[in-house]
């Protein structure tokens, strides 16, 4: 046998034991599941969502699909989310689970026995539950809006002409109203065709253009309130923006 092809005949021996060798190392050996925050959850719970993810000790770490491992799990329980799902080199894989903040309450459309229910939404516009008016103590109300759907509905997310409340979120956010600091700034969400108005729990409205980006009109909004010295103002009556920016109003401007 020449050089050359003992070269080649190492070389391929080499590449066929590096194969075997990872095949066996990045097994799936373990699948753990860690919590955020005050989360705990039961052993029955964790080893639900574990089989629920469809990550099997045994397989590759690396054929790992994390996108249908989530939504299998988190359409199984609607109030958890699955922040990331890691592998941990060479043979385990842990999936990190976070409690979603229920933030607003949405009236579903009358049923048939003429009582109004109301769908429980997180930050992402999920619905985690269905409950009745007694239900929505504490949450922020969105009001001039229903929902079509009922308990099935839960798990899914709201996409009903929507993308005015997902800016008013967003721009929540950039202000850093964080999960419960939402509920604690805004009472009550009205939707109109032309504005939308944000109530706060100080007293003080927001008038914000029903346009695509909600968010900023948010974020302007919630940032000339802060210059208000005026207890009075932050108190009542309707921030809005004027041709010479935002302003303050004692009455509605529509």
């Amino acid at each position: 046998m020449n050089k050359r092809l003992l070269g080649i005949f190492i070389a391929v021996a080499v590449a066929v034991v590096v194969i075997v060798v990872c095949c066996v190392m990045f097994l799936t050996g373990s699948v753990e599941v860690r919590t955020a925050g005050n989360l705990a959850l039961d052993d029955g719970t964790v080893n639900a969502i574990i089989l629920q993810s469809g990550i099997s000790k045994g397989d590759s770490i690396f054929a790992i699909d994390e996108s249908a491992a989530t939504a299998s799990v988190e359409k199984a329980n609607p109030t958890l989310q699955v922040v990331d799902i890691e592998r941990k080199f060479p043979n385990k894989v842990v999936i990190y689970i976070a409690e979603r903040t229920p933030l607003m309450a949405i009236a579903l459309e009358p049923s048939g026995n003429g009582e109004t229910k109301y769908a429980v939404v997180d930050g992402d516009l999920k619905i985690l539950d269905v409950v009745p008016v007694d239900g929505t103590a504490g949450l922020t109300t969105i009001s001039n809006f229903t929902l079509a759907g009922d308990e099935e509905s839960v798990g899914s997310f709201v996409t009903e002409k929507s993308a005015w409340l997902k800016g008013i979120v967003e721009g929540a956010k950039k202000v850093s109203f964080v999960e419960s600091r939402f509920t604690s700034f805004v009472k009550d969400v009205r939707y109109g065709q032309t504005r939308v108005y944000v109530t706060t729990n100080t007293g003080v409205t927001f008038v914000l253009r029903n346009v695509e980006d909600a968010d900023d009109m948010f974020v302007g909004a919630y940032t000339y309130y802060n210059t208000l010295t005026s207890e009075d103002q932050r108190r009542g009556g309707y921030i809005y923006l004027a041709d010479i920016g935002w302003a303050w109003s004692e009455t509605d401007v529509a």
